[in-house]
């Protein structure tokens, strides 16, 4: 069973604070995700362009919690159980090697992908939401993606 099928896609139906919490919760697990790998890939350029990922999410963690303060609710701080999964597909994936660690980081960024654009559906995401996943939050799913096959290719 892969990361993505223990992640279910998102449900947008319980109201946007659930929306705004999924995701956050979801960029919070990215970037632990991210210094996980980080600690095992030694290679200089490798780790400056992980470094660079895990700012994106980082992020995307600041607006999202922000959105959420705007709507009156106090955002969350924690992965929760979305982040032990990821924290445990990625460490198991490092025993494994630098390749399958990468291929873990891949998987999360796939799945974060597909959640951005599940959230352009929801008719509870606000216009500026939907304008920030469009212009920045799927561009840089995309271009996490392709850095991370690179990193793969370079394995």
């Amino acid at each position: 069973m892969s990361i993505t099928d223990k992640l279910n896609p998102v449900e947008f139906s319980d109201g946007s604070n659930q929306d705004l919490t999924t995701i956050l919760k979801g960029e919070i697990s990215a970037k632990e995700a991210y210094d996980q790998v980080m600690s095992q890939v030694d290679d200089s350029p490798e780790i400056e362009r992980l470094k660079s990922m895990k700012k994106d999410h980082e992020e995307a963690v600041e607006f999202w919690k922000k959105q959420s303060r705007v709507k009156g609710n106090v955002p969350t701080s924690s992965s929760s159980i979305w982040g032990t999964i990821v924290k445990s597909f990625v460490g198991t994936s490092k025993i494994l090697g630098d390749e399958k660690a990468l291929e873990a980081l891949k998987r999360g960024e796939e799945h974060g992908l597909s959640i951005y654009k599940d959230m352009l559906k929801s008719d509870l995401i606000s216009d500026l939401q939907k304008v920030e996943i469009t212009n920045r939050f799927i561009p840089n799913q995309k271009k996490h993606i392709e850095s991370v096959n690179a990193l793969i290719k370079l394995q």
